[in-house]
């Protein structure tokens, strides 16, 4: 009887322990206010884009970009959980050594939005700022635009954070119009 004890002990005890742990790293593209992640996402996404909500007479990729920023607002983020409260540093410290980019072929950007407690933190940037960077150093900006020419944006999330190993992740977006 204590041998069957024991044992559903260190069942339950290594479920809850291991069974919840997870990864502290999550692709996350809208936080509420306890940072918790409420549009979590993953390495291969696809978005659905209103094409109603684009008025627009002959379109241009910097068009386009001004499109995902004011109008659709897409934030690709992340969440980080910390592996103890400020990874051991006081909290200004934290804020003023962390710092996140998103990188889009040659054009890479600070994270515009950096949230904190003192358990995990939150950043993200919206897509249409670094695509039109992207746009304006490929010298495509002013050209015509056309949603299937873009293809699969490739996005790479470059992290630095108080005690810890720099984190670099890579995201796939693929932007479609909604049928």
């Amino acid at each position: 009887m204590i041998s069957r004890f024991v044992s559903l002990f260190c069942f339950v005890f290594c479920f809850f322990c291991h069974g919840t742990n997870t990864n502290p790293f999550q692709f996350c593209d809208n936080f509420n206010d306890r940072l918790d992640c409420t549009e979590p996402k993953t390495e291969n996404d696809l978005v659905l884009l209103d094409r109603s909500k684009w008025k627009k007479d002959n379109p241009n990729y910097e068009d386009f970009g001004n499109y995902l920023y004011f109008t659709a607002r897409e934030t690709p983020g992340f969440r980080l959980v910390l592996s103890k409260p400020w990874n051991g540093v006081g909290s200004d410290a934290f804020k003023n050594q962390y710092i996140a980019y998103l990188q889009y072929g040659n054009s890479k950007e600070r994270m515009e939005g950096n949230q904190f407690n003192p358990n995990a933190v939150v950043s993200f940037h919206y897509l249409g700022a670094l695509l039109k960077e992207e746009f304006r150093h490929l010298g495509i900006d002013s050209k015509p635009f056309q949603l299937e020419a873009l293809g699969p944006i490739s996005l790479n999330y470059l992290v630095n954070v108080p005690g810890m190993e720099p984190i670099s992740k890579q995201r796939t977006i693929h932007l479609q119009w909604k049928p």
